[in-house]
């Protein structure tokens, strides 16, 4: 099984890439899956969370209000890594899991991971793709999403650049045009990817 690591920045449209691989056939961990599992009633960081931020984020239902807990760690950096600390320790252990689930078998497993090189998890990959976008597009398709530009900044603004993650990536897929140009270069980046891992 080779290990794909695919990352991006906010709205880059790297959900889309990873459908994209889907369809050919990968198997996919999705670390914001993960993520949002483990803030969970009743999970571990879901009990840390209300611990550390308060009541105030819970929604009637008792679960996390994701949406406001997100307005506050992304203007408050300290609060941010905070967060990182509770959640992404389970994420990894999880995508180790799916990894070792899927070593022996044959095809591709996608890694979509927002914080693949922040978080160090590139090294769980055996390639790593970056879907890019210009700030124009970025902002667009944040604005289609319900994300204020004001809260789309700051999001943008906590990742690493896109031109620091172009530079670390094996492959890079500029996503500025139709979805029809998106699925072609993914199909592309797929084939190449199988050409190289059988040639090793």
């Amino acid at each position: 099984m080779t290990v794909v690591g695919v990352t991006g920045s906010l709205s880059s449209g790297k959900t889309q890439v990873v459908r994209f691989f889907q369809k050919l056939g990968a198997e996919i961990f999705d670390a914001d899956e993960a993520a949002r599992a483990a803030l969970k009633k009743g999970r571990p960081a879901y009990r840390a969370v209300v611990q550390i931020f308060g009541k105030q984020f819970l929604k009637s239902s008792g679960e996390i209000d994701r949406k406001k807990l997100a307005g506050r760690v992304f203007a408050r950096p300290d609060d941010l890594k905070k967060l990182n600390i509770l959640i992404h320790p389970g994420v990894i252990f999880e995508c180790l899991e799916v990894i070792e689930k899927f070593r022996d078998k044959p095809g591709m497993l996608v890694l979509d991971v927002p914080l693949l090189f922040e978080s160090k998890m590139e090294e769980l990959a055996d390639v790593t793709v970056v879907v890019s976008a210009s700030t124009r597009r970025l902002i667009e398709r944040s604005r289609e999403k319900g994300i204020s530009p004001a809260l789309a900044g700051k999001i943008i603004s906590t990742q690493w650049p896109l031109q620091r993650k172009k530079r670390l990536a094996d492959f890079v897929i500029e996503n500025d045009g139709t979805l029809k140009d998106l699925e072609e270069k993914v199909k592309e980046v797929f084939k190449k990817i199988n050409t190289r891992q059988s040639h090793k």
